[in-house]
């Protein structure tokens, strides 16, 4: 139950920021001698390639429209990350076993990716820059807290992902309807605007 719960955890906190959870898991395999840490997490090469992509992806998502593009290339690296720690977490016991926790990890981080990404697009219509940074940094302060749960307290950061996949889930319905509704207010004032010549 804590190998699929640590991957609910980690695959969602993988939605956001994958660099970051594969980052967090090494360095606590490392420095924190734990067991269920798998190895090639905490090989050095890992940790310092990580290291230079979560201080690229940090800068990337602070800047306007630079992080939406960023989100689009990270729409297969995000759900692959979070698959591929499941699959780690669970390879240990077996090998149907590390394949439930690798679908699982994979879900859990396209949810976070499918909401962090549409509220990014829905944000980005603000013309100031700020809205921008608060957004990304709530992201990072989430991110880390619910990574570090994952390892600690993986129920606890289980819980925390499953309410964040639903609330997520009704995010992305809502920015849906709000970019439906703007659509059709644009149709509507193309089609009238011929009649107001």
């Amino acid at each position: 139950m804590e190998a699929v719960m640590m991957t609910l955890g980690s695959g969602w906190v993988s939605g956001l920021r994958p660099y970051l959870m594969v980052f967090l898991l090494g360095m606590s395999g490392r420095f924190l001698g734990i067991d269920d840490i798998p190895q090639v997490l905490q090989r050095s090469d890992v940790l310092v390639i990580t290291a230079v992509l979560l201080l690229v992806d940090f800068a990337a998502d602070k800047i306007a429209f630079l992080d939406s593009f960023w989100d689009v290339v990270h729409t297969v690296v995000r759900p692959v990350a979070g698959g591929a720690i499941g699959y780690l977490l669970g390879g240990e016991t077996d090998t149907t076993h590390a394949v439930v926790l690798a679908i699982i990890g994979l879900l859990a981080s396209l949810g976070a990716h499918g909401a962090k990404a549409a509220t990014r697009a829905v944000v980005n219509t603000s013309p100031e820059p700020v809205s921008n940074v608060a957004v990304s940094g709530t992201e990072d302060v989430a991110a880390l807290v619910v990574g570090a749960l994952s390892i600690a307290l993986p129920v606890v950061a289980g819980v925390i992902a499953v309410i964040a996949l639903l609330a997520g889930g009704y995010l992305i319905y809502r920015a849906l309807r709000i970019w439906s509704r703007v659509r059709a207010r644009r149709r509507a004032r193309e089609a009238a605007a011929p009649g107001l010549g």
